[in-house]
């Protein structure tokens, strides 16, 4: 969800509480909402009330029926197009990870079809030097990619989010070890 919608959806949230809130008091006996309601104003105040629900309605619907399309990598050929999903090329950025010795757990990312950018996120085994093992790993997924998917990756984005801890499958991250 991108910035725009959670600001939206958070006057959104608001408007609805005052609402809630007015609608409240006015059952428990205020006059406010009912004295707002017979005041000559209603017809300008109440027309923006209007307009702006509608407006955060519209919004709203319009947000519940928009759906995430999946990117492809499309290659156009003589008998019709062949299209890679992005969670492929990121299962295969897994897979081409695998070999490398050092890497306990690796998550990828693939974005920008157009400008091929891949973010891995990795847990490390305790002893390994990771300068040497992020090289490694940006150089593999670069190359593998290339290999089996036929593109060229314009960067690869490697982030170490924790080393495995020696004494079983607990991962320790490393703002505990700091």
């Amino acid at each position: 969800m991108i910035l725009f919608d959670r600001v939206l959806l958070g006057i959104t949230a608001l408007i609805l509480v005052t609402l809630a809130g007015l609608l409240l008091s006015t059952v428990w006996g205020s006059a406010l909402l009912v004295d707002w309601l017979r005041s000559a104003n209603l017809t300008m105040d109440g027309s923006i009330v209007a307009l702006i629900l509608v407006l955060l309605a519209v919004y709203i619907l319009v947000l519940i029926t928009r759906f995430e399309r999946k990117k492809f990598i499309v290659y156009p050929r003589e008998l019709g197009e062949v299209k890679i999903s992005t969670s492929c090329v990121e299962s295969l950025i897994v897979e081409a990870t695998e070999q490398i010795p050092g890497l306990a757990q690796v998550s990828a990312s693939f974005t920008d079809v157009v400008n091929p950018k891949v973010t891995v996120r990795v847990v490390v085994h305790p002893d390994h030097n990771l300068s040497r093992l992020s090289e490694d790993l940006q150089e593999s997924v670069r190359s593998y990619v290339e290999k089996t998917v036929g593109i060229v990756i314009q960067e690869v984005d490697v982030f170490v989010d924790g080393i495995m801890k020696d004494d079983g499958d607990d991962v320790a991250k490393l703002e505990d070890l700091i």
